[in-house]
């Protein structure tokens, strides 16, 4: 079987601890473009995907800071397909959304956009729906979510001994019947995405092209490894980039420990905009 290679090398450094204060430094500087990833970051993680609500403390703290885009731009950067994402979080356009890991772009228009390329995995994706039809057991654990412009195996309440064997055939399958697609694998998740394009990086780099400034302060949380080519790709640029979990190897610069500390973070940050007033800073 042919190995699917990821797009980023391993990373090899720990993440030293978020200091407080940091995000409000950054907005002192300059505009501040907030990327956040969803499950994990904004919500906890559960087993039901339909019920991944965010904190209430956090909902509250993103209202506040959406509503000064004159100093905060804030995106969510998530694997979910954005109406799913808008629905769960409740604050309607007033931020900028990438869903399905890039494939789909939305600014602060409101407009859905879907990225280039993507239309030539649509054969592989049919392809890759009947196989999942024939060999996902039903009601053993495992959940199929269809993105239309990828598609998702959860396998957090399978049996090892029955998931192991089934994600080796998923990967044997995308490997040698649909090289349109690529493997990503998440925590207890394995996503089939359009090889030619989306990933969290380019929706980052789009979301600071939206900004329409040279050198906007960029931060991002993240608490998946689908984040770290997120994480890589901002090295060079020297944004504030948090892992959003326990400790591990990772190319974010910080970290906090869940949901609950993101929800701090974000609330900190709406203080401080509180005390700066709501004056333009370009």
């Amino acid at each position: 079987m042919r190995r699917i290679q990821p797009r980023w090398p391993a990373p090899t450094e720990t993440p030293r601890p978020l200091a407080r204060g940091l995000l409000a430094d950054l907005v002192s500087r300059g505009r501040l473009l907030l990327c956040l990833d969803y499950d994990g970051t904004l919500s906890e993680i559960t087993p039901n995907i339909d019920e991944a609500f965010p904190l209430e403390r956090t909902r509250q703290a993103l209202a506040a800071l959406a509503a000064s885009p004159e100093r905060v731009v804030v995106a969510i950067v998530s694997g979910r397909d954005i109406a799913t994402v808008r629905r769960l979080l409740g604050l309607g356009d007033a931020i900028m959304f990438s869903g399905t890991h890039g494939l789909e772009l939305a600014g602060l228009d409101g407009v859905v956009r879907t990225a280039q390329g993507v239309e030539e995995s649509f054969g592989d994706l049919r392809k890759l729906r009947d196989f999942l039809a024939r060999e996902v057991p039903g009601r053993h654990g495992f959940v199929v979510e269809d993105k239309r412009l990828a598609i998702a195996l959860h396998y957090r309440s399978a049996e090892p001994s029955e998931a192991e064997p089934l994600l080796a055939r998923v990967e044997n399958f995308v490997a040698h019947k649909a090289p349109h697609l690529r493997v990503m694998k998440g925590k207890m998740v394995y996503e089939m995405l359009p090889r030619a394009a989306g990933g969290k990086d380019s929706a980052v780099r789009w979301f600071i092209a939206q900004m329409g400034e040279a050198r906007p302060q960029v931060a991002y949380f993240g608490d998946d490894t689908t984040d770290e080519e997120a994480f890589f790709a901002l090295r060079p640029e020297g944004a504030a980039t948090v892992l959003v979990g326990p400790e591990r190897p990772s190319f974010a610069h910080y970290r906090v420990d869940g949901p609950s500390a993101v929800a701090d973070v974000l609330a900190e940050l709406a203080e401080a905009l509180t005390r700066l007033g709501s004056g333009r800073t370009r």
